[in-house]
Parts: C-alpha cells; sequence; structure tokens
C-alpha cells in the first residue's frame, strides 16, 4: 500500500506548538500595550493595514502556499493527482520540481497570466508552468497553447514554457507547443516523472549546462570520481 504523502512546512508544526506560540504572543503583545500603548496600536493599526492591501495579501498567499508543499522526496501516483483540486495539482507540480532541484515558487491566482508555477533552474532561466487538472480522457487544445505563447516571454520574461496535464494534448497542440517554445508533459510523461522519479528535464530532454557544471565542479561528487580513476591509471 502507498503511504500517503506527508505535509511539509508549517503544516507538520503539532497542534501544541501553535497553542504555546499563541500564548506566548499575546502575552507579549499585552505587555507590550500596558507599557507602550500608541506605539503598540499604531503598529497593529499598520499591519492591518498592510495586510489588506494587495501586496500584503499575495505575500500572505504565498506564505500559505508555501507551508503547504511537502518537505523532502515527494512522489504521486496518477490516481492520486486525479483526485487533486486543481490548486492542489499546482501545489504537487511546484513540489515535484522542487523535488528536480530547481527553484519553484507556486503563483496559481486569478490573472497570473498562465503562470502557475515560476520555475529559476540550473542555469539560471526562468521558466512558466501552466498546470491543467483534467480528466484522463480529455485534452488539452490548441488555444491554451496560443494563451501561454502569449505571455510566458514578455509578461514574465521566461526562456521557455511547460504545461504540464493530468489528460493528453490534440494534435494541433501538439505540433504548435514546439514551435513556440512550449514543451508539453502529458499523462504518460506525468506518471514517468511524478511516480516512477524520473526528473522532468531527462523526460523532456531539456539540456541543463548549470546542472552539469556544478556536477562536474572542483569536488563534486562526479570530479572526485574522475580524480579517482586518474590516480589508479596513473599507477604502475
Amino acid at each position: 500500500m502507498r503511504r500517503r504523502r506527508s505535509q511539509g512546512g508549517w503544516a507538520a508544526v503539532p497542534w501544541w506548538v501553535w497553542g504555546v506560540g499563541a500564548l506566548a504572543g499575546v502575552s507579549g503583545l499585552w505587555r507590550a500595550a500596558e507599557q507602550w500603548p500608541v506605539w503598540t496600536g499604531t503598529a497593529l493599526t499598520a499591519v492591518a493595514v498592510g495586510l489588506g492591501l494587495k501586496p500584503g495579501r499575495l505575500a500572505v498567499q504565498r506564505w500559505a502556499s508555501r507551508s503547504a508543499l511537502p518537505v523532502g522526496p515527494v512522489r504521486y501516483s496518477l490516481a492520486h493527482l486525479d483526485a487533486l483540486s486543481p490548486q492542489e495539482f499546482e501545489l504537487a507540480v511546484c513540489s515535484l520540481l522542487r523535488r528536480d532541484g530547481l527553484t519553484a515558487e507556486h503563483m496559481g491566482k486569478a490573472g497570473d497570466k498562465g503562470a502557475d508555477v515560476l520555475v529559476v533552474d540550473h542555469s539560471q532561466r526562468r521558466v512558466v508552468v501552466q498546470c491543467k487538472r483534467l480528466r484522463a480522457d480529455r485534452k488539452v487544445g490548441d488555444q491554451d497553447v496560443q494563451r501561454v505563447n502569449g505571455t510566458y516571454r514578455h509578461d514574465h520574461g521566461a526562456h521557455f514554457a511547460v504545461i504540464v496535464t493530468t489528460g493528453g494534448f490534440t494534435a494541433a497542440a501538439r505540433a504548435s507547443g514546439p514551435r513556440y517554445g512550449i514543451h508539453l508533459v502529458d499523462r504518460d510523461a506525468l506518471g514517468r516523472w511524478a511516480d516512477l522519479g524520473e526528473p522532468l528535464y531527462g523526460i523532456l530532454r531539456v539540456p541543463d549546462e548549470g546542472a552539469r557544471r556544478r556536477r562536474w565542479a572542483p569536488g563534486s561528487r562526479g570530479a572526485g570520481r574522475i580524480a579517482r580513476v586518474t590516480a589508479n591509471q596513473q599507477r604502475p
């Protein structure tokens, strides 16, 4: 039986730790209000106003999304991904990208212009990832590819884009995606990535020179293996 993935980040903190922290925070705030009532009231007002403004709301949303991501190695079956909501699927894709060692940030919200997840890879390239949680028999059409093509470079400054779906792609989408620099991850490729643990860039055959340089940099494991082989060859 497959073990269910654990929730990571702040979601993994026990409830009693939250309780102790809340009591300590209320006690500290009460003491501060007794000693500096004006300053405390001003600070609380500023925090409330800041959270009410758009940048504050976005910061809270990103913090909440980050806390919902699992930590450590993750693996999802296709059946598990099928049972997720669209936002949960975006978070799962974000965690898989991080499992591959990429810097990934969940962005999915209204008006995200096709960027559910923003990625910076080992070569410092920006990548836009759009997630489509569909039924297995549904397909992403060419109109979705066209929308991503219209935003990923100009609005996000990305080098290329990826569309990930639990379904498939129409023939027109498969034809136009590569032409526009958009990689397509269908259900079969998603299973290899999410369940079998294959790296996404390997499945898509995307070269990542930054990862290769890190692998063979001085002091890395690869460099150490080369040094050992060279030393063995030089022995009489």
